[in-house]
């Protein structure tokens, strides 16, 4: 536990304050972010905390990819992002979700988040499972049933 603390009393580069080091790695492109969080534990920290996205966004350097469901032989999920340079999209990523297998599947986009919503296969009946890709922690996790989040955003509504 001690070195933890002591990882992130270090500075983010050594020589700067913080909040210059913030803004300097603040203005990285989002295709470079993987290898900025292989740097150290403070920087991967920091990349998937909500103080980078919040600071991203609030000083316009927040980036707009494209998320792309294709089915095939299972599904895959390209991620794309804009290359203004060539005005085409170039693949940055390519990954497989977890219900991959399923049918029907229905997708939703929430701020950086990627939910989908399960659907049923030849073998299996449809349920609630819900999956949803963290673009800053870049992994994907199981989310609250189905039913639960319909709740919640019909309470909302009301």
């Amino acid at each position: 536990m001690k070195m933890e603390s002591a990882v992130f009393e270090t500075p983010l580069i050594h020589g700067l304050p913080d909040e210059i080091a913030l803004l300097c790695l603040a203005r990285v492109p989002r295709q470079c972010h993987n290898a900025l969080r292989c740097v150290s534990k403070r920087w991967k920290a920091l990349l998937c905390s909500e103080e980078w996205h919040s600071y991203r966004k609030r000083n316009s350097l927040d980036e707009s990819w494209i998320y792309v469901i294709c089915r095939g032989t299972g599904y895959k999920c390209y991620v794309l992002a804009p290359d203004p340079a060539t005005r085409t999209l170039k693949v940055i990523q390519v990954m497989e979700p977890p219900c991959s297998a399923r049918e029907g599947i229905s997708i939703e986009a929430l701020d950086r988040r990627l939910f989908l919503m399960d659907g049923c296969s030849w073998l299996k009946d449809a349920n609630d499972e819900v999956y949803c890709y963290d673009a800053s922690s870049n992994s994907w996790s199981r989310a609250a049933p189905i039913c639960l989040l319909l709740g919640v955003i019909l309470y909302q509504q009301l």
